[in-house]
């Protein structure tokens, strides 16, 4: 959360960071929405904290060299988006699926050391349906699940602008869910709705389906342009996982009933052939007449949603202050 002192306002400017073990991604933005200018950096493989601490640093200080020479303000706080269980108070990282080497890190205080400002700090999950809420599908959704694919399948849920939280921050994690006896992984168990539905999940089950259809290093938007082409091997692969997302948000829907569930980056780029399925399978597992189901629907901002998810955590705080 931010300090109470933050001098935070419309004008000001955020310093966002988008952890997902794979990228890094920095941003300078408003809390308007507003992105002025961003850079993204690979995350080593097996990299431990200070490693990507240290990366962080570096690259921040090149996007500040960037925005300074745009005689943009400096930012007056952090705002941070992590993949990965992080307790809301503390702003403990305990575990997470992209970092295996990261335990019980304090990944909020110690950025705020680095920095000497306030910071802001949420899930990957529950910054993706902060941003939603604020800037895309779920402006003005009283109940809305948001539903991240990278790095695992893990659900951000937002009842009346608030989010659900527990203690340690392990809420969310649908992904863990068993679907099949055996399947693809991702960076998940096998057969899992992670391994099924998540980015990494979606790339090993078309190589699983149809070894010989694409080349090795063919990556996982390779295969969604090819279904956007009308390959029926990509639209078969995504009908796959979308049917086996639907079925995994069954007990979600019945616990929480929302209205709306967005799906987030790369599943937002195939309504047709990943999110239609979903929606069929969703109804087939629930049996629920169609006005008791929400509505799914793909993310509002799609290729944006990384980088308003980094500044989300500070605009969501700032208006939570603002409303008291």
């Amino acid at each position: 959360m931010l300090r109470k002192d933050t001098s935070l306002n419309t004008s000001s400017n955020i310093l966002g960071i988008n952890l997902d073990g794979e990228r890094l991604l920095v941003v300078c933005g408003s809390p308007t929405g507003t992105i002025y200018e961003r850079l993204f950096a690979p995350i080593p493989p097996q990299a431990d904290f200070p490693t990507v601490l240290e990366l962080i640093m570096v690259q921040s200080d090149r996007l500040l060299t960037l925005t300074k020479a745009q005689h943009l303000a400096l930012p007056e706080c952090v705002s941070v988006a992590i993949s990965g269980n992080v307790d809301p108070e503390t702003g403990v990282l305990s575990t997470a699926i992209g970092f295996p080497l990261w335990k019980l890190e304090p990944v909020r205080s110690q950025i705020q050391l680095r920095f000497n400002l306030p910071v802001a700090l949420e899930q990957k999950a529950n910054a993706g349906a902060l941003a939603e809420y604020y800037f895309g599908a779920g402006q003005k959704a009283g109940n809305l699940v948001f539903i991240a694919l990278a790095p695992a399948v893990r659900a951000g849920i937002l009842t009346d602008g608030k989010l659900y939280t527990n203690s340690g921050g392990t809420a969310g994690q649908i992904g863990n869910l068993r679907l099949a006896a055996e399947g693809p992984a991702g960076l998940a168990r096998p057969g899992t709705l992670s391994g099924f539905a998540s980015a990494a999940g979606m790339l090993e089950l078309a190589r699983m389906r149809f070894p010989q259809h694409w080349e090795a290093d063919a990556d996982l938007f390779q295969i969604i342009r090819d279904a956007q082409n009308g390959d029926p091997f990509a639209l078969e692969v995504f009908s796959e996982a979308g049917t086996q997302l639907g079925r995994g948000l069954a007990a979600l829907t019945h616990l929480l009933q929302p209205d709306l569930v967005v799906i987030g980056f790369p599943g937002c780029l195939l309504e047709e052939a990943f999110i239609q399925p979903a929606r069929a399978a969703l109804s087939a597992a629930t049996d629920l007449a169609g006005s008791a189901l929400p509505r799914i629907v793909p993310s509002g901002l799609c290729a944006r949603l990384l980088e308003l998810e980094a500044i989300a955590p500070a605009i969501h705080q700032f208006r939570s202050q603002e409303s008291k």
